[in-house]
């Protein structure tokens, strides 16, 4: 018994693009691009290129095509482009030592490699090109239809008159990968039109292959591959040294899984072409024959064009299917929005809309929930269905499924009538939401034999994933699902979803501001009084303090030039009159002082704002500039600015904010003192408020400060009274700010805040 782990393979994984052998219809070898040295080369190149030196891989490329011929093919476009396409050049190689023959070249690049595939050359390679009648149809019976099914007919039918296959279907993808035949021309008495074939039957690594290269065609799936060698004759393949990568080339050999697949269903030769709509691969034209049948390459090239024709206007087709519903969908929100303009209650206007907005993705009922409060319309079960679980879904707000109970217990009522849901998020915070539901589409799917792969053991134990060896009919009922939501559905969706939550965020906003009015009606009035009396008992310790401390030395200052006077007259000297003069301007300075002082207690006790629109970025800009004017000592430090431009002018008393600046950035000065260093002045929107940031690289402040940092008397960087920081959390509390310190490592950041709009 084999004591190996058991290893059981899928398709999906298998490699290949690195098989490491072609088709026998032609020839291939690689050379590596720095140095033209031939590194692969398929076994029955010298059928193509005379006599071959016992080692091929020390060959140059120009020894084998010539040098012009060589410099011509590096000449042309070489990268692969997506999808790549037929591009031949024809070369002159040598048959024999007396002649030569032409052969048909497709070259391109892949890494280090260029990679030459060689064709035997096709005399009236010309002959499909200048079919007037085959081009009569394709004008007549292609480009004329408007919509899938007749653009589908006719494809299968020009291809199959183009290629000679016994079968032509196109076959398209749905959401879930799998497949169904939408069209088909044959001159066999069965059908699979109407069939559907599993995800599984194409595994990812082919559909890749189909997504950069447009055609595939396999002439006889019983011809015996030609390996590809590398030097020493080793095998390129994926077990090789020097594996060689042939995701573009054309003839490529087919993986055994694929050969197998194709002879379960009695097919000798089979061709594809990719059908691409925007950017994604839509489907394919699958075209089958029953013995070994070549297509030449000029109907290749042909039917290469005919699939890029399909392709376009597959994705004409359905683009104006999507744009015709999506005009529908932004009708239905303008209206929406234009009705929401005198009516606010979304879901009186759900109720108005309600019948259009099932309408637009063919469901029966419709479920909204908002605040808290469910409203149904339409046919819905007797029973609540708890659709909360669909939120765990959700794909830019949307949540679409045509199988409910995979995600909540439904009953055999729920099931009959709810099996399909589009969720749709109307609020940030999840709470509100609408859902469109869709009852429960029975049908019968026709599948091209069971959709399982079957499990087969080889010689070696290894567990391995084989096709499945039957296609013939096999029934599904397709019971307690709804029709699936397509993306045109989603597109649909999401338009009517942006309008709802647009509407519903504007719902709430107007709530919000209601109730907030309602809420500063009943407290204003105490929120005033608490201000003023705040503002009072802080700034009237300010003001008593500063006018105790300067009333004082005023006073002593007047009587000291007073008594002066006195002594001089008392000793008999007689006072010049401009001395006398200056005496009596002395004293009256110190009263005028005084009276300055008292007239300041008075401002700052009222606190009164003389508010207007200012730009902040400007005020801050001059109180720093005044700061560095202002200071005592020379100024080393380097002053950055770091703007947020998206702010615009605010609500402000400029003169009372350029105040807090000036007294944030003489902090710094001193802080730093006549050391080099930085301030950094830096402005941000967030949201609805401003953030100011003052920030230096001085010593930073006490630890035992920071706790009372803005309270007054207490000093911080200047040695004063300790008034500038309480001074400046007055100022920014009276506009609806605050002012506080942020913890760094080195030097010192205030930062205050300042509301966008302000109507304190």
């Amino acid at each position: 018994m084999n004591s190996d782990p058991i290893d059981l393979t899928s398709c999906d994984t298998e490699p290949i693009h690195i098989i490491g052998s072609i088709q026998p219809n032609g020839a291939l070898l690689a050379v590596d691009l720095d140095n033209l040295i031939i590194t692969h080369f398929s076994e029955n190149l010298s059928d193509f290129v005379g006599d071959l030196p016992p080692d091929p891989t020390k060959s140059k490329l120009f020894e084998l095509v010539g040098e012009t011929q060589c410099n011509q093919l590096l000449e042309r476009q070489l990268d692969p482009v997506s999808p790549h396409l037929l591009r031949p050049a024809y070369l002159e190689l040598p048959a024999n030592e007396s002649n030569s023959e032409t052969v048909e070249c497709l070259a391109h690049r892949n890494g280090r490699h260029l990679i030459l595939e060689l064709l035997n050359f096709e005399q009236n390679y010309s002959e499909i090109w200048q079919q007037d009648k085959l081009r009569q149809r394709i004008i007549s019976d292609l480009l004329k239809p408007g919509s899938l099914q007749p653009l589908a007919d006719a494809s299968a039918s020009v291809i199959r008159e183009v290629t000679g296959f016994d079968r032509v279907m196109i076959y398209r993808f749905a959401e879930d990968l799998h497949g169904q035949v939408i069209a088909e021309s044959t001159n066999r008495p069965d059908s699979f039109l109407g069939l559907h074939y599993p995800a599984s039957d194409i595994p990812n690594p082919a559909r890749r292959h189909f997504t950069l290269n447009l055609i595939r065609a396999i002439p006889d799936i019983n011809a015996v591959p030609i390996p590809i060698l590398t030097s020493g004759n080793e095998r390129a393949n994926a077990d090789s040294t020097s594996p060689l990568d042939l995701t573009f080339s054309k003839l490529r050999a087919v993986a055994p899984v694929h050969i197998q697949y194709l002879r379960n269903m009695g097919v000798d030769a089979s061709m594809s072409i990719s059908l691409v709509s925007n950017d994604e691969l839509w489907g394919l034209v699958a075209c089958h024959h029953y013995s070994p049948h070549y297509v030449s390459s000029s109907r290749l090239r042909f039917c290469e064009m005919l699939g890029g024709t399909i392709s376009a206007l597959l994705q004409n087709v359905e683009n104006t299917a999507l744009l015709r519903r999506s005009i529908a969908a932004e009708r239905t929100a303008f209206d929406l929005e234009a009705i929401a303009r005198t009516n606010s209650d979304l879901e009186q206007l759900v109720d108005e809309f309600s019948e259009q907005l099932m309408s637009l993705v063919d469901a029966e009922g419709l479920v909204l929930c908002i605040g808290g409060n469910i409203a149904d319309f339409g046919t819905l079960p007797k029973m609540k269905i708890d659709f909360s679980t669909l939120a765990s879904q959700l794909d830019d707000g949307i949540a679409l499924t045509d199988d409910l109970g995979k995600f909540t217990k439904l009953t055999a009522d729920q099931i009959s009538r709810a099996s399909g849901a589009a969720y749709l998020e109307l609020s940030e915070d999840g709470e509100d939401y609408l859902v469109l539901i869709r009852e429960q589409y029975e049908h019968e799917v026709k599948w091209a034999g069971k959709p399982d792969k079957v499990e087969t053991i080889e010689t070696n134990g290894v567990k391995r994933l084989s096709p499945r060896g039957s296609f013939a009919l096999w029934r599904q009922e397709r019971l307690g699902r709804s029709k699936p939501f397509s993306l045109i559905d989603r597109e649909v969706l999401r338009i009517i979803r942006r309008a709802l939550f647009a509407l519903n965020s504007l719902n709430r906003e107007r709530a919000a501001v209601l109730a907030q009015r309602r809420a500063e009606a009943d407290t204003t009035k105490m929120r005033l009084t608490l201000l003023d009396a705040a503002r009072k008992s802080s700034m009237g310790e300010l003001a008593g303090a500063l006018a105790h401390e300067l009333n004082q030395p005023l006073a002593a200052i007047s009587n000291y030039v007073s008594a002066c006077k006195q002594e001089l007259h008392n000793s008999g000297i007689k006072i010049p009159n401009h001395v006398l003069e200056n005496i009596e301007d002395a004293v009256n300075e110190t009263s005028r002082a005084a009276n300055l002082v008292r007239r300041l207690r008075s401002f700052i006790s009222t606190g009164e704002l003389s508010m207007e629109t200012a730009n902040i970025h400007q005020v801050i800009g001059q109180a720093a500039e005044l700061a560095l004017i202002a200071s005592k000592t020379t100024c080393l430090a380097e002053l950055r600015t770091d703007f947020d431009h998206q702010i615009q002018p605010l609500n402000i008393d400029p003169v009372q904010i350029g105040q807090v600046i000036l007294n944030l950035v003489s902090n710094s000065i001193n802080a730093i003192g006549e050391r080099p260093g930085e301030i950094d002045l830096l402005t941000r929107l967030k949201g609805d408020i401003v953030e100011v940031s003052i920030r230096d690289s001085g010593p930073g402040i006490a630890s035992e400060l920071k706790s009372s940092l803005f309270d007054p008397f207490i000093g911080s960087t200047t040695g004063g009274m300790g008034m500038g920081l309480s001074l400046c959390r007055s100022v920014v509390e009276a506009h609806g700010g605050r002012i506080w310190h942020v913890q760094s490592e080195t030097g010192t950041e205030i930062r205050f805040s300042l509301p966008v709009s302000s109507n304190k």
